[in-house]
Formats: C-alpha cells, structure tokens, sequence
C-alpha cells in the first residue's frame, strides 16, 4: 500500500490567532507513523509542507495516486500547546479533497473535538490520541469499527470507538529521519542539523492549564538502549549535531537521564541539546553531569510570580523552590528559557506585574511570556466553562 503522510504548512512565522511561534521543526510523530508502516512493508512518503514551504496546491498535486493520505494538525512539539489557527490545516484537506477521499486526521484538535474537526474536513476518519498504532490498523485494511481511538461517520451517525491502547515506546522502530527534509530543520538558539528525541511520553504533574489527552494516563519511557540507537543513528546517519529532548518533564527519570549523559560524555560526539523539566527535579550533580554530555540550555515551566497562583493552577512548587533551582542552573553555567503565563482567571493586573518582577529576579537567559488559553480538555477550560464564558463551543 502507498501511504502519504503530510505536515501541513503554518504559513506564517507567528500564527495570527494565538501568536503561536511556528518554528520548522521535524514531525516526530510522522516519522514514528512512517517508521512503523515501513516495517510493515507499505510504501511510505512524508510531505512536510511547513519545513519546504509548499502550498496546499502544490501537496494536493503531489497526493495523487496514494492509498491512504494522513493529515496532521499539529505536531508532536504542538501536543501540548496546539496551535489556535486551522486555517492551514483546512487549506491543506481542501487540497486533498480534489485528489482522494480516503484522508484521516491526526492531531489534538481531533482529540479534544473529534465530531467538531470530522464535519469541518469531511475526513474519512479522525484520529483521537496518540497515532501510530491507530494508523498502523487504518492501513492494515482493518474496518473502522474495529479500530480503537477513532471518530467516524456511519450511516449519518458519528461513530467514537474505544480509546486506542497506549503505546509501548520500545516496540517503534526508530523514528523514519530518512523521509523527511532533515537539511531544513534548526532552533534559533542552538542551530541548524537539528532534530527532536522522544524519551518518555506523558507528564507526572497535572496543571489545570495543560493539555495532555494527546499523552494518555501517566509517565511511559523508552529504555535507554532504545533511546541511545535513536541518538546514535540520527547523530551519525543524518548528521545531526542539535537537538530536543522533547519530554515533558525529561528530568523525572532521574537515573536514565545519569547514564544517557554518561553515553554522550564518553562518545564526545559534539552533540548540543536542550530539555524541559521542572525545578524540583534538578539538582547541581545532575546539571553538571547534563552540561558535561552537552547540554546547552533548559526549558522551565514557572507560568506565574505568586505562591497563590502557582497553588491555584495546581503547579505543585513554590517560588522559593524555583529561585533554589535557578541558582542552580545559573551555576551550572547552563542557558535557560523560562515561561510565563499572564492572564488566568481571577488574576488581576498586580499578579501580571508579580510574574514580570519575578521573572526579571530569576533573570533566566531567555523569558517568554504567553496569554493563558483554556484548552478543551483542561481543567482551566472546565472553570472557564463553569465561570459561564463559552469558549471554544
């Protein structure tokens, strides 16, 4: 079978609804998909239409003749902050539309509004969840009834089957680097041959503005060994020389984070990386370790400048326990990117101006600030609801 998988291009640097930043970044999640319809023998190409700057005509153009067509509407680095815009996506299966009608869509949108996002693309199918193993089964031939984590239409009814199972990391073969435009991928501030890893999936924390029903329940990981033929191959096949450790919290498994910077110590491949984790799970012998196997910056999460904000929006940390771990960093000598959230419910102008004063006390090496959005399928979404604003109908 001829399987397309496609990225669609955002068009614009920053997205006109949401100001979403639109870096040219791999979809993981697609080379996962590619990786693992490849071993099953299907014939597979990615368009990545956001890192070659194609338009909807030219990807519709170049959609002709496959079995199956697979539209992505956000990315795996857009799980958990999706973009607001859809335009692109809708421009994008419009396209399609001329060319095929077997096409599904895969993505949060679909997650969080399966029957919204099916009669807006007129899709074959919508992928709710996690992807790979739900495409997996599509291009097996399976009947749709029969596939777990989809939403179709069926006799002029929509149809929701059962959630897909959570996949075991460890049984995707390494992501398919080799079917995408690796040349075009950077990160402003690390560089070009650039890539992500993935090694776990899922967060411990449960903060109300965060959107995780792409994650499923829990912390899942890859073992090491799975993680380091993953860094090894795209380091020495694909000449990649930066790179995202795009975990929620990457610190969390404390030990394998240890031994994988051991591994890239000892190899001394010049590999320069980045990671996001909390403050409380950091501490100077493991930032050492991380800055010694090459890495160059840290994502942090602070969202906010008060010990009562960061208790309503279920953070789970204190601004003492944040100032101790910037301390840290900054001893480290290791960069960090620190965000911020303006704008929850019931936070008045006096909080806005705690989190600036906040952040210039931090004095992180980069420090990004973010309208707080309720993303269907988080608990701040619910209070908004409850609150009788009717966001997102």
């Amino acid at each position: 079978m001829r399987v397309l998988l496609i990225n669609p291009n955002q068009v614009h640097l920053v997205s006109r609804r949401g100001k979403i930043y639109n870096r040219v970044w791999p979809p993981l999640a697609l080379a996962n998909c590619g990786a693992l319809l490849e071993e099953q023998g299907h014939e597979v190409r990615i368009i990545d239409a956001n890192a070659l700057r194609l338009q909807p005509e030219d990807v519709a153009g170049l959609a002709e003749g496959y079995d199956k067509v697979f539209v992505s509407s956000s990315s795996l680095d857009r799980w958990q902050c999706p973009n607001l815009d859809l335009e692109p996506v809708l421009k994008t299966v419009s396209g399609i539309q001329t060319v095929t009608e077997d096409f599904y869509i895969l993505g949060v949108h679909g997650t969080v509004r399966p029957r919204e996002i099916l009669e807006m693309t007129r899709a074959r199918a919508v992928i709710r969840g996690e992807p790979e193993l739900t495409v997996a089964d599509i291009c097996r031939g399976r009947n749709l009834s029969e596939i777990r984590g989809l939403a179709f239409q069926e006799n002029g009814r929509i149809q929701l089957t059962d959630t897909q199972k959570a996949l075991e990391l460890d049984t995707l073969p390494r992501p398919a680097l080799h079917l995408l435009p690796m040349d075009k991928y950077h990160y402003e501030v690390l560089g070009s041959h650039f890539t992500l890893f993935e090694g776990s999936r899922g967060c411990a924390s449960n903060c109300t503005f965060c959107l995780l029903e792409m994650y499923g329940q829990g912390v899942r990981k890859k073992s090491l060994d799975h993680l380091i033929s993953e860094v090894e191959h795209a380091v020495e096949h694909h000449g990649v020389r930066t790179a995202y450790f795009m975990d929620l919290e990457f610190t969390v498994f404390r030990s394998q984070v240890m031994e994988l910077c051991d591994y890239l110590t000892k190899k001394n491949s010049g590999l320069r990386w980045t990671c996001q984790t909390r403050f409380d799970l950091i501490d100077p012998e493991l930032l050492a370790r991380m800055k010694l196997a090459g890495c160059r910056l840290i994502h942090f999460g602070v969202e906010a400048g008060s010990d009562e904000l960061l208790r309503k929006v279920n953070k789970k940390i204190s601004t003492r326990r944040i100032e101790e771990g910037m301390r840290m960093v900054h001893a480290a000598r290791i960069e960090s990117a620190c965000f911020f959230i303006l704008g929850f419910p019931d936070s008045d102008q006096s909080e806005i101006e705690r989190t600036v004063k906040f952040a210039k006390k931090l004095n992180p090496t980069y420090a990004l600030f973010h309208i707080a959005v309720p993303y269907p399928g988080t608990s701040l979404y619910d209070q908004i609801q409850v609150a009788g604003h009717e966001l997102f109908p």
